[in-house]
């Protein structure tokens, strides 16, 4: 019924065009059967992902979709940003999805308005890429324009895992943070301690707050067979005797299932695979994030490692 663009779009005057009723949008809008993304501008409920987390991200990205297609060309900017971010799947801890970023590539001209931000600044050819017709940042000024912008070092750091873990060049990134400016510090520091092999940025949240707590940086994503014949793959590793892994409930959502996998026969899963580690002689440790959110992750990890000897005992 609703006509949507190659973005899943669906654009008021089109659906008019194509002889959808104004009562029709509105009573879709009033059923959340039609999401708005912008002025005129809808999705479909099933576009977005069943998890309440997911659909406000997927949400935003397509907010950040409709603003490129209605009005960023035409106006000379770039999606960046957390926009960019968004638009590029580069992993961004506690994202700001209210208001939508863009640069305009001129030394002035930045402007702050409700929900939109304008960014001054310069863009060099290949600091934009085009994904699926739409101009953004690229991965490296995008993870650089983040890191700057955050207010903390678990953001940082964790955008500067995501872009390793994407394909930018280390060198590439620390030639961008040469000159001084706002931020540069941290952007520095973060890069300094950045690495690829951070899965998503809950694990980067739990490891900078490892490095600031100057507890011992694990191995990550290290591998174990598994008695069972099984490889498993653990998050945090330390010497080969303490492994840790970060539970941010991703495996029990639906989308991430296997079609024939309840939330119960994960968690069975999960504690099948528990209890193979620990036959090998590991000690298992596990954390959420409302232990990252609540400062619980450090005192729980500082008594398993002095308890397993990777620190003096306290």
């Amino acid at each position: 019924m609703w006509p949507a663009d190659r973005y899943g779009l669906i654009w008021r005057g089109v659906a008019l065009d194509s002889g959808v009723t104004e009562r029709e949008i509105r009573e879709a809008v009033r059923r959340h059967t039609l999401i708005p993304v912008g002025r005129g501008v809808y999705v479909t409920r099933e576009s977005l992902g069943p998890d309440p987390g997911q659909a406000l991200r997927d949400r935003y990205r397509l907010r950040c979709v409709a603003a490129a297609v209605g009005t960023a060309r035409d106006c000379g900017n770039v999606l960046s940003h957390e926009s960019a971010a968004a638009v590029l799947g580069l992993g961004t801890l506690r994202p700001d999805l209210t208001s939508i970023h863009l640069t305009n590539g001129r030394s002035n001209g930045g402007h702050r308005r409700p929900h939109r931000v304008i960014h001054s600044g310069g863009l060099r050819d290949d600091e934009v890429v085009e994904v699926n017709g739409l101009a953004v940042t690229s991965i490296s000024r995008t993870a650089v324009d983040v890191a700057l912008s955050v207010p903390d070092f678990p953001r940082a750091l964790s955008v500067m895992d995501s872009a390793l873990r994407l394909g930018a060049d280390r060198g590439v990134l620390l030639a961008e943070l040469t000159r001084p400016r706002r931020g540069v510090a941290r952007a520095r520091r973060a890069l300094r301690h950045a690495d690829g092999r951070s899965d998503n940025p809950g694990e980067s949240w739990g490891r900078a707050q490892m490095i600031e707590a100057g507890l011992p940086v694990p191995e990550l994503q290290t591998r174990y067979r598994l008695p069972s014949g099984r490889t498993a793959i653990c998050d945090y590793d330390w010497d080969g005797s303490v492994v840790a892994e970060f539970d941010g409930f991703g495996k029990y959502r639906r989308e991430m299932r296997k079609p024939d996998q309840s939330a119960d026969d994960v968690v069975i899963a999960e504690k099948l695979r528990e209890d193979e580690l620990r036959a090998l002689d590991l000690h298992v440790v596990r954390w959420t994030t409302e232990h990252l959110a609540s400062g619980q992750m450090v005192p729980l990890l500082r008594r398993q490692l002095s308890r397993f000897g990777i620190l003096p005992a306290v």
